[in-house]
């Protein structure tokens, strides 16, 4: 505020005053009519005097300083506005993209990853994968040009199937032979640290974007990359890369590439048109044998033949008994340690070396738990010997085989892909590009 520039300014050295004198009377009337411009007016009688000036003063440097406040306000919050989301701070800003990618990512029907994964951290294969949003995974293994190994993968378990030169391929030469025999449930530490396709599913890959255990500050982002046909901005965190490219429809950037730490897994990922999915869906069923027949890798089943005449057993009947023992050969804390192990077992029985017929018990499944044993028994029977024949020489043996998942396990998974397709037939497609 500033005072009115109309208003008479009070003299430096004002006059001495007229009470002192004696004037007469015309000059008397005079200074009634007319008083002296140069008289210091009184500041009780004229509203702009020296009072209202003070105050004038004092309200001026209180809007001084409140404007100064006001600008020390905005300055603030503009600094902080910066900090949390401009170019130049700290990245949260980067933190928030990737929390709108993964929230996307989370819903999102089924994705395909293709690139290169390490096998226990000392081979490379090519991998071609489709994970649905529960995890159900298909797909392959590529350890070199000519050699392919199937994935199938449901419920936080993968199976893998290959030949030996195959399972030699990657890196496992000592036991590529009992490892081609039949499929294989992997269990972590067989060929990935982690269950490959519990990792990979949508929802899965969401917790990873959002990098919750690492600071702001070691967040960075780099130079934009090309991959295929467009580029996408690589944002590096904790030994990781999240390359994100094109924004969709809503504003979420869709996740081209990521690297895992060490580079141990390098892969670029797609979304699925809901036609790949609804065809991804027809195949699952059709490539369960693979976890039908598959063995545990961490399971070791050992036979003891407890009776075995090998002579004069009875001229027409004879029984051999064999103990079967389970053996974990994992971890002792993991909840495989306790689980219980569907061994299929056979007996084959011969009498003066030709097969005797057997009964229903003579095979069947036996549910052993780890550091367990079962006697299995079997009674065989011939036909009468006639006179002058010998009495009959008998000779057993059994055959057994340890499977993954018992039969009740495995029916379980078969209904649980059946409800996953249906889950996923609900779930909204990826929004689209800008």
């Amino acid at each position: 505020m500033t005072d009115n520039s109309t208003r008479p300014e009070p003299p430096e050295n004002p006059p001495p005053s007229a009470a002192h004198e004696e004037p007469d009377a015309h000059e008397e009337s005079d200074a009634r009519e007319e008083p002296d411009a140069r008289e210091e007016p009184d500041a009780r009688e004229e509203p702009g005097g020296p009072g209202r000036e003070g105050s004038d003063r004092r309200r001026r440097s209180r809007g001084i300083m409140l404007i100064a406040l006001l600008a020390l306000i905005v300055a603030v919050a503009s600094t902080l506005w910066i900090i949390s989301t401009g170019p130049d701070g700290p990245n949260s800003s980067l933190r928030a993209e990737l929390a709108r990618s993964a929230e996307m990512l989370r819903k999102a029907p089924a994705l395909h990853y293709t690139g290169t994964i390490k096998v226990k951290n000392r081979k490379a294969a090519k991998l071609d994968l489709v994970v649905s949003n529960p995890g159900d995974a298909l797909g392959s293994l590529k350890p070199s040009r000519n050699r392919t190994l199937d994935y199938l993968g449901i419920d936080g378990k993968s199976f893998v199937r290959g030949d030996a030169d195959a399972w030699q391929s990657l890196g496992m030469a000592d036991k590529a032979p009992v490892l081609a025999e039949k499929p294989q449930m992997t269990a972590p530490g067989l060929l990935f640290s982690q269950d490959l396709a519990a990792t990979l599913a949508p929802p899965a890959l969401a917790k990873t974007l959002l990098l919750e255990k690492v600071p702001d500050e070691k967040i960075t982002a780099g130079e934009p990359v090309t991959i295929g046909d467009h580029t996408c901005t690589p944002i590096h965190a904790d030994g990781m890369t999240i390359c994100l490219g094109k924004e969709l429809a809503g504003g979420a950037r869709f996740v081209d590439r990521i690297t895992f730490p060490g580079s141990s897994a390098v892969l670029d990922i797609e979304a699925m048109p809901r036609a790949e999915v609804n065809r991804f869906y027809s195949t699952f069923p059709k490539k369960f044998d693979i976890a039908r027949k598959a063995v545990n890798s961490q399971i070791s089943v050992t036979t003891q033949i407890l009776r075995d005449y090998k002579g004069a057993c009875g001229p027409t009947a004879c029984t051999f008994t064999a103990r079967v023992t389970v053996t974990f050969l994992g971890e002792t804390s993991s909840p495989a340690a306790g689980r219980a192990v569907q061994v299929n077992y056979a007996w084959v029985i011969e009498r003066d070396g030709d097969s005797v017929p057997l009964g229903r018990k003579c095979s069947g499944a036996a549910l052993i738990k780890p550091g367990r044993s079962s006697d299995l028994s079997c009674t065989a029977k011939g036909s009468p010997v006639s006179d002058g024949a010998t009495h009959g020489q008998y000779h057993g043996q059994i055959r057994t085989s340890d499977i993954a998942l018992t039969t009740a396990e495995y029916e379980r998974l078969v209904r649980l892909a059946a409800d996953n397709r249906q889950k996923v037939s609900a779930l909204p497609d990826l929004p689209s590009p800008r």
